[in-house]
């Protein structure tokens, strides 16, 4: 792959700038395996990405509390061009509108996210995924924040042109993905995927 795909979520507080720094924890040698990788808290992924697009991997767990946010990992996994349809459509109806409609646009999905999420299932999973990028792309500053009735309640951020749906990154995403074992738990949960001391 060309390169690494990790701007499928904005995340404040993410990795990606300190990469250079991480890397240097890195094992040495591009092309080598690394027999098994778990990432707790994974967030928008930045190290994940980094990780999966410099080495061969035999076994690769992440894990986050956000179920909304492992959610849409599991969409962008599982139903990747599905995905990108509704994305697709909810960038057309953003951008289109003038400022006033797009405030009007986004507090509509807003809300519409908050009804589903209320009631989260197999049958609205991807409506929800999808709902969930749009809203972290075009709200303030790629937070994820909750009220106390587990409401989304960021605002909307000040952006001319979102790019809600970048239809290459989501592809690259979805095919580094495939090896991935996606968790919604805190972090302990990979404590029992760690090699035995045999290994």
């Amino acid at each position: 792959l060309s390169s690494a795909a990790s701007d499928v979520y904005k995340r404040q507080g993410g990795k990606g700038q300190l990469l250079p720094t991480i890397r240097k924890f890195y094992p040495a040698g591009m092309g080598t395996t690394i027999r098994k990788y778990c990432e707790p808290m994974v967030g928008a992924g930045a190290v994940l990405f980094d990780i999966l697009n410099t080495y061969e991997m035999d076994e690769v767990y992440i894990c986050d509390t956000n179920a909304e946010l492992m959610n849409a990992y599991i969409a962008v996994k599982e139903n990747v061009n599905q995905l990108i349809e509704l994305l697709m459509k909810y960038e057309n109806e953003h951008l289109k509108r003038d400022d006033e409609g797009r405030k009007e646009y986004y507090y509509q999905q807003r809300e519409r996210f908050n009804a589903e999420i209320q009631k989260p299932d197999e049958n609205n999973s991807l409506l929800r995924a999808a709902l969930f990028i749009y809203l972290n792309k075009t709200c303030f500053n790629g937070l994820y924040r909750v009220n106390r009735k587990g409401l989304y309640n960021v605002p909307m951020g000040a952006y001319k042109n979102p790019k809600i749906c970048d239809i290459d990154n989501l592809k690259k995403t979805s095919e580094l993905l495939q090896c991935v074992t996606i968790l919604t738990a805190d972090y302990t949960c990979l404590l029992y995927t760690s090699p035995s001391p045999r290994d």
